[in-house]
């Protein structure tokens, strides 16, 4: 009986460590049986747009059309703005915490926080030293 209670003991405290370093994201999910990558790959389009905190999702998606963007599992993507197709590559920082978007044809890279990532949400911070931008994305 003492042995058994040993083993119970270590399998909860492994599970306990395993399942309390999974919630990377602030706003979760906390656990995932997806990886990171596999729930960016995806088509998303967007579902709020607040740019210090006030929602200018109306006037975005009025100014973008039809917007979507399709991550691949090739780490490549292509955006759709109102019937325009723009292409790149997109990554993980090296703690994925960060995506890392760079159009085709530009040097530069665009970094942006990872605040939500599920299957069908992913919630994105852009600060650009004057303004922050969070974008919420759903799955199409």
């Amino acid at each position: 009986m003492k042995k058994i209670s040993i083993i119970m003991f270590a399998v909860v405290s492994m599970a306990l460590v395993t399942f309390s370093s999974c919630g990377k994201y602030e706003e979760g999910p906390g656990i995932s049986l997806r990886s990171k990558k596999s729930r960016v790959v995806n088509t998303w389009v967007i579902e709020k747009y607040l740019v210090n905190g006030e929602d200018l999702t109306s006037q975005i998606l009025q100014f973008l059309g039809n917007y979507s963007i399709e991550y691949k599992k090739d780490e490549t993507f292509e955006a759709l703005v109102d019937g325009d197709r723009e292409t790149g590559k997109w990554s993980f920082d090296s703690k994925k915490e960060n995506l890392e978007v760079m159009y085709d044809g530009t040097t530069s890279k665009e970094l942006s926080k990872i605040l939500r990532l599920t299957n069908n949400e992913m919630w994105l911070v852009e600060d650009d030293g004057t303004d922050k931008y969070e974008i919420h994305f759903k799955s199409k």
